[in-house]
C-alpha cells in the first residue's frame, strides 16, 4: 500500500509539475510581453485598452453577450436537466446521451451547420417567409442574435451534466417527505429540489460564462466582422497586426475579467449552500 501511495504521489507530482510548464510559464511570458517595451515598463497597452473606445465597446460587448448567453443556457439548461432527472432510471442514460451527442463532433463542423441554418436561403428563414407570404425578411446569419445561438449549443451539454448531477444527489425520501407533509410539486420544487440544486447551477453559470467570454470561434464564424469578441481583437493583434504587447493585454484583461467573475459565483455558491 505505501508503495501505491509513493507512485501516485509521482505520479500527482508530475501533473502538477506538467500543468506549470504548460499554463503558468505562458502565462508569465504573456504577463511580461504586455508591459515591457524596450526592456522598460510600459502599460500604455492596458490604458488603451480602457480608454479606446473601439476596445471598450468590444469588452463592453463580450461581457454582455456572455451574460446573456450564460441566462438563456441555464434556464434551457436546467429545463432540460430536471426532464432527465424525472424520467424513468433506465430512460436517462439515453436522454444524456442524446444531449452530449453534439459534442461529438467538432466545434467548427457544428459551426458550419448553424451557418446554412442561419442564413437567408436557409431553412429558418424560408420557413418564416412561407408563413409571412415573404413579407418578413429574416437576418439572422452574422448578428448577435446568431453568435448567442451558437454559444448556446455550445455550452448546453456542460449545464446540463452539471445541473444533472446536482440532482441525482437529492435523497428521494426528502422529496417524498414534503409532498407527504403537504406540498405541492411547485412547492416542493421552489422550497426544497431548487435550493438543493443550487450548486449546479451555479456551476453551470461557471462553465457558461467562462466559455462564452473565451470563446473565439463562435462570434468569428456566426457573428461577423461587426461582431467580434475581446479574444477576436486579441488574436487580430498578434496575428494580423503583429502587436504582441497589444494582444498580450487584451488576453490578460479578458483573463482577469473572467477569473473576478468566477470568484463572485464561487462565492454566491458557498453563500447559497445548503448542507
Amino acid at each position: 500500500m505505501t508503495r501505491l501511495k509513493k507512485i501516485y504521489s509521482v505520479i500527482g507530482l508530475a501533473a502538477i509539475i506538467y500543468f506549470l510548464i504548460l499554463f503558468f510559464l505562458p502565462l508569465a511570458k504573456t504577463l511580461i510581453t504586455s508591459v515591457l517595451s524596450e526592456n522598460k515598463l510600459d502599460f500604455t497597452s492596458y490604458s488603451t485598452i480602457f480608454t479606446n473606445n473601439t476596445y471598450s465597446k468590444v469588452l463592453i460587448r463580450t461581457l454582455y453577450i456572455s451574460v446573456i448567453t450564460t441566462v438563456i443556457t441555464m434556464i434551457l439548461g436546467y429545463f432540460l436537466a430536471y426532464f432527465i432527472f424525472t424520467r424513468e432510471a433506465e430512460k436517462q442514460k439515453s436522454w444524456l446521451i442524446l444531449i452530449i451527442s453534439p459534442m461529438f463532433m467538432g466545434l467548427t463542423i457544428r459551426l458550419f451547420g448553424w451557418m446554412i441554418i442561419l442564413s437567408n436561403e436557409g431553412p429558418v428563414s424560408k420557413l418564416v417567409k412561407m408563413f409571412s407570404q415573404n413579407s418578413i425578411q429574416l437576418h439572422l446569419l452574422f448578428s448577435y442574435s446568431a453568435v448567442v445561438i451558437g454559444m448556446v449549443h455550445y455550452s448546453l451539454p456542460f449545464v446540463v451534466l452539471s445541473v444533472y448531477s446536482s440532482l441525482k444527489k437529492l435523497k428521494r425520501p426528502v422529496i417524498e417527505a414534503s409532498k407527504m407533509l403537504g406540498a405541492s410539486d411547485s412547492m416542493t420544487f421552489w422550497k426544497v429540489i431548487f435550493p438543493l440544486s443550487l450548486p449546479g447551477v451555479f456551476s453551470g453559470c461557471s462553465i457558461t460564462f467562462a466559455l462564452s467570454a473565451s470563446t473565439f470561434l463562435v462570434p468569428l464564424m456566426l457573428g461577423g466582422p461587426k461582431n467580434i469578441f475581446l479574444s477576436n481583437v486579441a488574436y487580430n493583434s498578434i496575428i494580423n497586426v503583429g502587436n504582441y504587447r497589444l494582444g498580450a493585454a487584451l488576453s490578460l484583461t479578458l483573463l482577469f475579467i473572467v477569473a473576478v467573475i468566477l470568484i463572485i459565483i464561487s462565492m454566491l455558491e458557498r453563500r447559497f449552500r445548503i448542507d
